[in-house]
């Protein structure tokens, strides 16, 4: 990995952590880049470190306004994660569930509703970093 590869790297994780959009991203990375091939210079001489470089993205960071969503994140994925685990343990036990339905009922449930909640979860929070350099 050579040293652009790897500062930008570390550029993308930091903007990240600092919530900045994919399209700001996508120009930073494309600034960084640029100005290294152009120049010759090394990118921590030209930008500092990353963290550094990515403090100048936005305002402060503030805690995230978001937390009930993650909650109810949190409390959605539980539930589908508990039913398929009472699914596999009452099929284990050879048991019907407590409502008189099968396990596989249960297991199908569980599992099925973990991969449609992840599957929306990564959609969701999609913000993929767009290269101003590639039109499309």
């Amino acid at each position: 990995m050579t040293t652009v590869e790897k500062y930008t790297q570390q550029l993308i994780f930091a903007l990240r952590m600092r919530d900045v959009p994919g399209d700001v991203i996508g120009d930073a990375i494309a600034q960084v880049e640029s100005h290294v091939a152009d120049t010759g210079e090394d990118p921590v001489e030209a930008f500092g470190s990353p963290r550094e470089y990515a403090a100048t993205f936005g305002g402060p960071t503030v805690p995230d306004p978001r937390w009930p969503w993650y909650v109810a994140n949190f409390l959605v994925g539980f539930i589908f994660g508990l039913v398929l685990i009472i699914g596999i343990l009452d099929q284990i036990r050879g048991k019907d569930l407590l409502w008189g339905l099968s396990p596989v009922i249960a297991i199908i449930i569980g599992a099925v509703g973990l991969i449609g909640y992840f599957g929306t979860l990564v959609l969701i929070s999609a913000d993929s970093i767009k290269d101003p350099r590639r039109t499309r």
